[in-house]
């Protein structure tokens, strides 16, 4: 998977395949416990052109599986400039995947900050 943002300031890059055993987490103890906290915090909320409010999105999904992948190269223009985060700072805890999954994105009243 790859992205970058239009203007090119931001760029994402995660080479991974599935794999059968989930492994690796210092958060989780199993696959259940990620997916369980994962639908049980399936909204979020960040910054926009606003910066005293921010925008919310709750993922709604009709099924909900998760498969475990194994990542083998991952960069980040953000994670990876040391400016901001400390080289070890930000580490990949682990990586999961969800596919074929009837799925809609329903907006969440904005909230306010100082």
């Amino acid at each position: 998977m790859a992205f970058a943002s239009a203007d090119g300031t931001a760029q994402v890059t995660v080479d991974a395949r599935v794999t059968q055993q989930f492994r690796g987490s210092a958060l989780f103890d199993s696959l259940r416990d990620a997916s369980d906290f994962f639908r049980q915090g399936s909204a979020g909320f960040s910054v926009g052109r606003d910066t005293h409010r921010l925008d919310g999105v709750r993922l709604d999904a009709s099924r909900w599986i998760i498969e475990p992948l194994e990542v083998t190269a991952i960069r980040s223009s953000f994670f990876d400039d040391t400016r901001i985060f400390p080289r070890g700072s930000a580490t990949l805890d682990c990586a999961l995947l969800m596919r074929d999954i009837p799925a809609t994105w329903a907006a969440l009243q904005p909230m306010q900050v100082a």
